[in-house]
C-alpha cells in the first residue's frame, strides 16, 4: 500500500506510541538508473505487509525479506545493492537502503482482572509494554475494563502454552483474586523462566505461599526469582499507586537492574482489594 510521506511518518509515530513492531526501510542513496531516489520509505510489518515502497520488484522483495529477519532486533542494518549484479534488475544502478527496527516492546502477562490488574494494565501500556490480561471470570476481562490491552483471555492455567506463550523475555504480574490462584499460576509459570514474575501479597502471605509451593515441589531457587511482595516500596495503597510501583519495578528489570531489592525495603501493600 502506498502512502504520502506525512502519512508514513504518522504511522511510524503510531507504531512507536503503541509499541507495534516493524522495520522502516529508507533509501539513503541512489546512483545511476534506480526505481526510487534517496528518501523513499517503506514500513515492513512482521507478517510481511508493507506500506510505502522502495522501488518494487526484486529490490523490494529482497528488502522485505531482510527486514522481516530484523523485526525482533534493535540493530539497524545498511543494505547496499548493485541492481544488476545483486538482484538481476536491468536498470543497473546502485542503492543503499537503511533498515531501522521499531521495537515492539516487551510483553507483559497480567494474571488477574481486578482493580490492581486494571491499573497495572493501563500503566504498563503507557510504559511501552504489550499487554495480555487473563482471568477466569468472563465478565471481568472485557474491552470496557481493559481498553488498552492487546489481548484479553478468559480462563485459568489450562491456557498456558496455547494461547498463552511465556518465555525468557516475558514479564508476568500475578494479581489474582486469591492466594490459591496466585500459587497455581506461579507454579506453572516458573518452569518457563520469565524475565520477571511479580506476585501480590503481604510479607506473611507471600512466605506462606512459598512454603506451600516448595512443599508441592517448586524449587526454592526458582521461588527466589519471584518479586514478592510485588513492586517497589513507595508506600503504595491504592490500585493506581501499586501499579506505579509494579511498573517501576518492571522497568528497572527491563533496563538491567535485576536485583531490585537494592531499590526497596519491601513491606505490606495496605488497603488494596484483589477485586
Amino acid at each position: 500500500m502506498s502512502l504520502k510521506l506525512a502519512d508514513l511518518y504518522d504511522e511510524i509515530a503510531r507504531m512507536h506510541r503503541e509499541a507495534v513492531g516493524g522495520v522502516v526501510a529508507t533509501v539513503v542513496s541512489a546512483g545511476g538508473s534506480t526505481p526510487r531516489g534517496a528518501g523513499a520509505k517503506m514500513i515492513v510489518y512482521p507478517d510481511g505487509r508493507t506500506v510505502g515502497t522502495v522501488g518494487g520488484g526484486a529490490i523490494e522483495a529482497e528488502t522485505i525479506e531482510r527486514a522481516r529477519e530484523l523485526v525482533s532486533s534493535n540493530e539497524p542494518v545498511l543494505l547496499s545493492y548493485d541492481l544488476g549484479d545483486d538482484v538481476g534488475m536491468t536498470c543497473g544502478g546502485r542503492m543503499d537502503i537503511f533498515l531501522e527496527p521499531i521495537a515492539a516492546g516487551p510483553a507483559v502477562l497480567i494474571v488477574g482482572g481486578g482493580h490492581v490488574g486494571q491499573a497495572v494494565a493501563a500503566a504498563a501500556k503507557r510504559a511501552g509494554f504489550r499487554v495480555t490480561v487473563v482471568d477466569d471470570r468472563e465478565g471481568v476481562v472485557s474491552e470496557e475494563r481493559f481498553p488498552s490491552a492487546d489481548r484479553r483471555l478468559v480462563g485459568g492455567t489450562e491456557l498456558m502454552h496455547d494461547p498463552i506463550a511465556v518465555d525468557e523475555a516475558t514479564f508476568v504480574v500475578v494479581v489474582t483474586r486469591g492466594h490459591r490462584f496466585d500459587q497455581d499460576w506461579v507454579k506453572v509459570l516458573l518452569p518457563c523462566r520469565p524475565r520477571y514474575v511479580g506476585m501480590i501479597g503481604s510479607v506473611e502471605k507471600v512466605r506462606a505461599s512459598f512454603e506451600k509451593l516448595e512443599a508441592d515441589g517448586v524449587p526454592a531457587a526458582a521461588l527466589r526469582t519471584v518479586h514478592a511482595p510485588i513492586g517497589l516500596d513507595i508506600g503504595a495503597e491504592t490500585p493506581e499507586e501499586i501499579a506505579v510501583s509494579v511498573v517501576a519495578e518492571m522497568i528497572a528489570v527491563r533496563h538491567g537492574i535485576e536485583d531490585t531489592a537494592m531499590l526497596k525495603d519491601k513491606g505490606v501493600h495496605k488497603g488494596v482489594s484483589r477485586t
